[in-house]
């Protein structure tokens, strides 16, 4: 096992947290889920994998926060009989017991993307991997994160921490897309080299129509374009909900442009998604509740604008030529592009291997998919897609305060 500097830091934070308030270590560990091509630990014995520094602080936040109070009772209430930790338990046991038992009971029967992906690597039999327990890690430490979290969002002075952490994690988001520019266009990227030391693959150079895919402070553009998608969702929720409006719609409108300059594919997608399903929501509101200047403004001057702009720049023909091509090789064209046919290529398989194991799937961290729901189909088949689904369903239900 190899000791990162940022794996001696997290672990001094850690230990300084144990002796300051709750807020600190939820501060820390909010920020810390953005480093996601950091390594604190790297587990030679199992074939180079990191550990980040946000699962290592999972286990200081788990003993600052289920040792406060009674914390440990509402994360209890959280995983009651119907409710969406009870049905993400399920998930996690059946995703574990499926990462040992399926790549064994279907061994040779299919073809897999192995998860711990190289350039030249291709689909190659079903066997049992490393990342089958490493996968299974990752999602046991998901279900901690959450089970903790419950306890503290129990109470309003719990949900005003987590509302300040995630604020926060927006704000240094957008720092890490800033230097991500700034070292990239200074030719300094090794400075921020001791946040990019993970063992997999880190796509800090790739350039589409002119512009630099930010990646932050993540390994590739899809990610951050992912994390920075629900961090702008967040900050616009707030800013329609009254909340520090000035603040929020500062954070979201700068959060909008790095998704846009971001170029990536899931990011674009993903916003038009968001966008109609915001709309549709605050519309169905605005029926039975008042307006407010935020409401009003959302629902009227924003398509408003956007068609403003969107006539400005199809008068433009040179602007309009490149956002046209922009738009079709990000989205449009994607399948066509190597990367598109790549992992178009990884979905077929996945879809593949969900039928060769007659819908048990392989196991998690059997397969790798570029779709989240094909690759949950893929691993976990049809029972822990349907654990799945209702830990989804269920997390949007109204449910009663412990």
């Amino acid at each position: 096992m190899t000791i990162e500097i940022i794996g001696l830091v997290t672990l001094a934070v850690g230990f300084i947290s144990f002796f300051s308030e709750t807020s600190f270590i939820v501060y820390i560990f909010f920020c810390a889920t953005l480093l996601g091509s950091a390594a604190a630990f790297i587990l030679e014995s199992m074939g180079g994998t990191s550990i980040s520094p946000a699962h290592l602080l999972l286990g200081f936040l788990s003993i600052k926060l289920l040792s406060t109070g009674n914390n440990l009772r509402k994360s209890i209430y959280g995983v009651a009989l119907g409710g969406p930790g009870f049905w993400l338990l399920l998930t996690v046991i059946y995703a574990a017991l499926s990462a040992y038992f399926l790549p064994r009971l279907f061994a040779g029967q299919t073809y897999v993307f192995p998860v711990r992906f190289t350039a030249d690597a291709h689909s190659t039999p079903l066997e049992p991997a490393t990342s089958n327990i490493t996968q299974s890690v990752y999602l046991i430490g998901d279900f901690i994160c959450f089970f903790v979290l419950y306890g503290l969002a129990a109470t309003y002075s719990g949900r005003r921490t987590l509302r300040t952490a995630a604020i926060a994690c927006v704000v240094l988001n957008l720092i890490f897309a800033a230097l991500d520019l700034l070292t990239f266009a200074t030719g300094t990227a090794e400075v921020l080299a001791f946040i990019r030391n993970a063992t997999y693959g880190i796509l800090n150079d790739h350039e589409v129509a002119g512009f630099k895919r930010i990646i932050g402070s993540f390994n590739e553009a899809s990610v951050f374009g992912f994390v920075t998608l629900g961090l702008f969702a967040y900050t616009t929720k707030l800013w329609l909900l009254g909340v520090r409006p000035r603040l929020m719609l500062s954070l979201s409108s700068l959060s909008l442009c790095s998704l846009v300059f971001s170029t990536s594919t899931t990011a674009y997608v993903g916003f038009a998604a968001l966008f109609v399903y915001f709309y549709l929501e605050t519309l169905l509101r605005a029926l039975y509740r008042p307006l407010t200047s935020r409401v009003i403004f959302f629902l009227i001057g924003l398509p408003i604008l956007f068609s403003i702009a969107a006539l400005i720049l199809a008068l433009n023909d040179d602007t309009s030529t490149y956002i046209k091509n922009l738009a079709d090789t990000m989205i449009f064209n994607k399948l066509s592009t190597a990367s598109g046919m790549e992992r178009s290529s990884w979905n077929t398989q996945a879809l593949q291997v969900f039928f060769d194991t007659n819908g048990f799937g392989a196991g998690n961290g059997s397969v790798r998919a570029s779709s989240f729901p094909i690759a949950v189909l893929a691993s976990l088949g049809v029972v822990g897609a349907l654990f799945f689904c209702l830990f989804f369903i269920s997390a949007f239900l109204p449910r009663k305060s412990c």
